[in-house]
């Protein structure tokens, strides 16, 4: 049967008549019908695909048109090779450990910074910096308010020291009031 079918398949691969159809049907096997009984026993003959029925004491058989590779046993490792010659110098490189110290610098900095921002804000909610947030404008308006008041009290201050003075001249025996200095300048932080 093996030699019948090494028949077939050297014709088949080197057939050279071109009408003849592709033995490898559409599922990627060769379908055949031998000889299992009789005279003439192990007779192949080539049929079209799985579907076609084989006569009576025919039997089917089917191979795969391309065989399953299988991997074998690695072999022995081989010699090592002789040593290659010095290669050329390469271009000098940039200086990484530099620009990697630099950048581990300017971490650290940051993760320091974090971590202090961090030990400020906690407990703090969301829910409180949104209200914080949206006192803003109160804050800014109490600001421009308390650096009003500074200047009118340096006002007054200023105003009631000449009085004291104008007091003290024409009237003798007048016991000035007496003036508190000078606040300084108030000026508001900017938000």
């Amino acid at each position: 049967m093996s030699l019948a079918l090494l028949a077939v398949l050297g014709l088949t691969a080197f057939g050279s008549t071109a009408s003849a159809a592709s033995p490898v049907a559409k599922d990627g096997k060769i379908h055949a019908c031998y000889k299992a009984k009789g005279k003439g026993k192990g007779t192949l003959r080539l049929v079209r695909n799985g579907k076609a029925r084989c006569p009576r004491k025919w039997k089917k058989v089917a191979w795969q048109a391309s065989g399953v590779s299988v991997a074998g046993q690695p072999g022995p490792a081989g010699q090592t090779g002789a040593t290659g010659a010095q290669g050329e110098r390469g271009l000098p490189g940039t200086a990484g450990n530099v620009v990697v110290e630099g950048l581990e610098s300017k971490v650290s900095e940051l993760l320091t910074k974090v971590q202090s921002l961090e030990a400020v804000l906690k407990g703090i909610t969301n829910t409180d910096l949104k209200n914080a947030i949206a006192l803003g404008p109160v804050v800014a308006s109490l600001c421009d308010q308390s650096q009003a008041l500074t200047g009118q009290t340096t006002a007054l201050g200023s105003t009631l020291g000449s009085l004291n003075t104008v007091l003290n001249t024409v009237l003798i025996g007048f016991s000035p009031v007496t003036v508190p200095a000078a606040l300084s300048p108030f000026s508001c932080p900017s938000l």
